[in-house]
């Protein structure tokens, strides 16, 4: 596997997906279950490095990590939340401010005040239940 040529995996109806692809993934709050739309920015195998106790990337150059299998290799997907989920509940583009007591401002009419702030990658450990967005709309957008 070189830098040219990013990992390829295959969604669970059989779509393929790549760095780049706009994928739809399961996101909990709670015991409140979502579907959040992403953009995938990296692909990886990983192992459980026995020499220090922590998932690392794979390396081919090194031994132990030719031997890992089973629970000790899984591959991860980071993806780029693009804000959109099915219930817009607790977006990860919005945030509540606090001030310096941790205590939430409030505006004049007493309600919470929100703020947007950047949207961080998340690693998904779970890769399963990926779905690639296949749909488009009659102008050809997704």
């Amino acid at each position: 596997m070189t830098e040219q040529q990013p990992m390829t995996r295959t969604d669970w109806r059989g779509n393929p997906y790549t760095i780049g692809t706009t994928i739809y993934y399961p996101r909990m709050s709670g015991r409140s279950c979502e579907i959040q739309e992403g953009v995938v920015v990296d692909i990886w195998d990983a192992v459980y490095d026995r020499d220090v106790f922590k998932w690392v990337r794979f390396s081919p150059d090194k031994a132990s990590h030719q031997d890992a299998t089973g629970n000790d290799r899984q591959t991860r997907v980071k993806v780029l939340p693009t804000g959109r989920g099915s219930r817009n509940f607790y977006r990860s583009d919005q945030r509540l401010v606090t001030d310096e007591q941790g205590e939430y401002v409030r505006d004049e009419q007493g309600r919470a005040v929100w703020e947007t702030v950047e949207i961080k990658p998340v690693t998904l450990l779970i890769t399963e239940n990926i779905t690639v967005v296949t749909c488009t709309h009659q102008d050809g957008s997704r």
